[in-house]
C-alpha cells in the first residue's frame, strides 16, 4: 500500500474514533467534598408541572419540592413526566417557577424522559425534545436522550429513555451494557432511573421495552461489581420489589393524579394508603444505601402531613456490615 494512502486511512480512522467518542452520551459528575461523609440524594417522578386543572395536585407537588430543598441533597433525579405536555413551553415555565428554590440552592437536577415529555408532538417529536433540552435537561445533554451521572466516587446513575429501544443490539442497550459492566472499582451502587418501571404491579400492562432491563439484570446482576437499584415512575404510586438480587422501586408520587395499586405479587412495602404523594431519600454511609419513602398527606396540617412509612437498606457487595433493616415503619 502506498505510504501516503496508509497514513490517510489511519487519519480517517482516528477522526472517526474521535467522533464516536464525541457522539457518546455524556457522563456528568456531581462532586462530593468529602466522600467519607454520608451522601444524600433524591429520586421521584410524575410531577406533571402545569397550570392545568385536574391532572395534578399542585399543593402536594409544591410541598414535595419545598421539602426536598430543605434536605439539601447532592442531586435530585426525576423519572419522567416532569411536565404534563412536552409540547407546551408554558408547562416548562411552571416547572422553572415552582422549583426556583432548587435553583437558588444550586441543587443539580437530572430528569429522564417520560411519555408526557412527548405529549403534543404526535407527528414530530422535535419540538418536544427541543423544549426538554432547553428547559429541563442538564447542560451537556443536548442531542442525547439518555446519559449517566456520577454522584461522588461510589454512586453511578444511568438515566435511560424508556421510549427508545432497550432491546439487545439497540443503540441505548449497547450503551447501557457498556456502562454497567465498566463501572470502575470505586462504584458501590448503580442507580438506574427510567420512566416505565421494569417491575411493578402486574395489573398495569407493559409500556415499551422496560422489561428488557429486568431480563438483563436477572442474568447478570450477581456478576456485576456494584449493587443495582432501579427506580421507575409512570404508575402514580409507590411500590418496592426485590428480584434476582436487585431492588426495584416505583416512585410516581410527585404530584400527578393518584393511581391505586394492589400490593400483591411480592410487593414489599405493604402500605395501606391508596394515595401516596412522595419522594425517595437515599442516604449512603459506610457501604449501606438506605432508602426512605417520604410521604406527604395533603389532608393533614403542618408536620403531621409528613411520614416515612417505608424504609429499606441495600448493602454494598464488599461491605462487611449487616443488612440492617428492610420493611415498613
Amino acid at each position: 500500500m502506498n505510504l501516503s494512502i496508509k497514513f490517510s486511512a489511519l487519519a480517517i480512522l482516528h477522526l472517526l474514533a474521535i467522533r464516536t467518542l464525541a457522539d457518546e452520551p455524556p457522563r456528568l459528575d456531581v462532586s462530593v467534598a468529602d466522600p467519607s461523609t454520608p451522601l444524600t440524594f433524591i429520586a421521584y417522578g410524575d410531577t406533571r408541572f402545569t397550570q392545568r386543572e385536574g391532572v395534578a395536585n399542585a399543593i402536594a407537588r409544591r410541598a414535595l419540592v419545598a421539602r426536598m430543598a430543605s434536605e439539601n441533597p447532592a442531586a435530585i433525579f426525576i423519572g419522567g413526566d416532569l411536565v404534563y405536555e412536552g409540547g407546551s413551553p408554558e408547562d416548562y415555565e411552571t416547572y422553572k417557577s415552582e422549583t426556583a428554590t432548587w435553583s437558588q440552592a444550586k441543587i443539580p437536577i437530572f430528569p429522564a424522559l417520560g411519555n408526557h415529555e412527548f405529549r403534543g408532538c404526535d407527528k414530530d417529536l422535535s419540538p418536544c425534545l427541543e423544549n426538554w433540552w432547553r428547559a429541563a435537561a442538564p447542560s451537556g445533554v443536548r442531542s442525547f436522550r439518555w446519559y449517566s451521572v456520577t454522584v461522588g466516587p461510589k454512586v453511578l446513575v444511568l438515566v435511560l429513555d424508556s421510549d427508545s429501544s432497550l432491546k439487545p443490539g439497540s443503540e441505548q442497550r449497547s450503551w447501557f451494557e457498556q456502562q454497567i459492566t465498566h463501572t470502575g472499582s470505586q462504584v458501590e451502587f448503580v442507580l438506574i432511573v427510567l420512566h416505565y418501571p421494569p417491575v411493578r404491579d402486574p395489573i398495569f400492562p407493559r409500556a415499551k421495552d422496560e422489561k428488557e432491563i429486568a431480563r438483563y439484570l436477572s442474568k447478570h446482576t450477581r456478576s456485576l461489581r456494584a449493587r443495582i437499584v432501579v427506580v421507575g415512575s409512570h404508575i402514580h404510586n409507590y411500590e418496592r420489589f426485590r428480584r434476582d438480587d436487585s431492588t426495584y422501586l416505583v416512585s410516581g408520587g410527585g404530584g400527578a393524579k393518584p393511581v391505586p395499586v394492589l400490593r400483591l405479587f411480592g410487593e414489599l412495602s405493604k402500605l395501606d394508603t391508596a394515595v401516596n404523594f412522595h419522594y425517595i431519600r437515599f442516604r449512603l454511609e459506610s457501604g449501606i444505601l438506605q432508602g426512605t419513602m417520604v410521604r406527604f398527606d395533603s389532608n393533614r396540617p403542618g408536620e403531621t402531613a409528613w411520614t416515612e412509612p417505608d424504609r429499606f437498606e441495600v448493602e454494598a457487595k464488599d461491605s462487611r456490615g449487616p443488612h440492617l433493616f428492610s420493611g415498613p415503619r
